[in-house]
């Protein structure tokens, strides 16, 4: 389990500096308009997985090992397709994002979610190693890709991104079919067999699916409201500077891995309630750590990174620096109510801070642009955080006293980790 976990953590740390390297190598060759357009296509094939995911996602892995793999893979497949087909005529009745790229974003919300279902199909068998593989391919292929395309004078422009999304994706998909070759994917499927399986795709992806549908439209719809009011340069500014300050969670969210499946098989309420209270601590400590040189650096640093017309990105960030540190709670409380199976305080918090994004959004945007962007998204972050923390309080059976963090707090997490570490020798 250990090496998994820093398999995973190892995985998600070079994808983020992958992703960093798309970021800047599409700032420094086509801008802030440029860099806007990827961020509008890329955010709408994001939130059409999250639909995709209502039968294809991470419920996958808890199905896997109780049906026919063939009753899960056609039903999450044949999902796919509709959410792709019915996402084409959402967004080309409403143009949110220009229509010559509608086609193009439905064909690659299919291919990436048959790349997702594959990959969670891969975790369900508890094959980690070649997941992480898979989720690592797909930006290492977009930074070779788009290198040599924009050494191409003629494919400096926002196809060549597109280009390189097509090859990405469908390689990660193709890499998936080979690794569950072994797997009877097509054969043994029969429907009338497959209704259960088919019942439980859609009621226990419903339920996973809800809070993470509404956690990222109040994360990413700024990005729309933002191009509307202020047009695609300020959609590439932004992006860039909450591509950088989200990278901190990479801390909490490393973290959460090993305190969810703690809990998950701790019968202990007391010491579950601890233990979050302790890991949330290191959390917010490492990434204000983390924060503090990010806004420390110079605009001119910055502009430097990622080329002439990015110096607002320090004005996004210091907007976003105080959300983003809070949200540790969400992320952290948030898994200790996902190991003792209470979801439903996870999805009221996401509503909550949706409803308060839609309403900052339009009420911050138009009249402060980048910097109203990011108030509105750090009020959201407080606003879902202080939610999940109230139900925390309530569900609290310790005193006041725990949350002092010392040499206890200390042991606590070092008796965790190698516990840890006893399991996976």
């Amino acid at each position: 389990m250990f090496g998994k976990i820093l398999n995973t953590f190892g995985t998600r740390s070079l994808a983020a500096v992958l992703n960093l390297l798309i970021a800047i190598i599409l700032s420094q060759y086509i801008g802030p308009e440029g860099k806007g357009q990827q961020g509008l296509l890329i955010t709408t094939i994001a939130l059409i997985l999250v639909f995709s995911n209502l039968v294809g996602g991470a419920t996958l892995v808890y199905l896997v090992p109780r049906f026919k793999t063939s009753q899960l893979f056609l039903p999450s497949y044949f999902w796919s397709v509709m959410i792709s087909l019915a996402a084409y005529g959402i967004v080309y009745a409403f143009p949110v994002i220009s229509s010559e790229f509608t086609l193009h974003i439905a064909i690659l919300s299919a291919i990436n979610s048959f790349a997702s279902i594959n990959t969670t199909i891969l975790i369900g068998k508890e094959q980690i190693r070649q997941a992480n593989f898979i989720s690592l391919l797909q930006p290492l292929l977009i930074v070779v890709l788009l290198l040599i395309f924009f050494s191409l004078p003629a494919f400096i422009n926002i196809y060549a991104y597109i280009i390189a999304l097509y090859f990405s994706f469908g390689i990660s998909w193709l890499t998936g079919l080979f690794l569950l070759r072994k797997l009877p994917l097509l054969r043994d499927f029969r429907f009338r067999d497959s209704i259960q399986a088919i019942r439980d795709l859609f009621r226990y992806g419903f339920l996973n699916q809800l809070a993470h549908i509404t956690q990222l439209l109040s994360f990413r719809l700024s990005y729309y409201i933002l191009n509307s009011f202020h047009g695609e340069g300020s959609v590439g500014i932004y992006s860039n500077g909450i591509a950088l300050m989200e990278s901190v969670w990479l801390i909490s969210k490393s973290i959460s891995l090993v305190q969810y499946a703690r809990i998950a098989n701790l019968d202990d309420k007391s010491y579950s309630q601890s233990l979050t209270v302790r890991l949330l601590q290191v959390s917010l400590v490492f990434s204000l750590l983390i924060i503090l040189p990010l806004l420390i650096l110079p605009a001119s640093a910055y502009v430097y990174i990622f080329g002439e017309g990015f110096s607002g990105i320090k004005t996004a960030m210091w907007a976003l620096a105080p959300g983003v540190l809070i949200y540790n709670i969400n992320i952290i409380v948030g898994h200790y109510f996902s190991g003792t199976g209470k979801y439903q305080f996870n999805t009221l918090a996401s509503g909550i801070g949706l409803a308060v994004s839609l309403i900052s959004f339009y009420l911050l945007i138009p009249a402060f642009d980048v910097a109203g962007a990011g108030w509105a998204t750090s009020i959201s972050y407080f606003a879902t955080s202080l939610v999940i923390l109230y139900f925390f309080r309530k569900d609290y059976s310790l005193l006041k006293s725990d949350w002092i963090f010392g040499k206890q707090g200390f042991r606590q997490i070092r008796q965790e980790l190698r516990k840890v570490i006893h399991r996976e020798k």
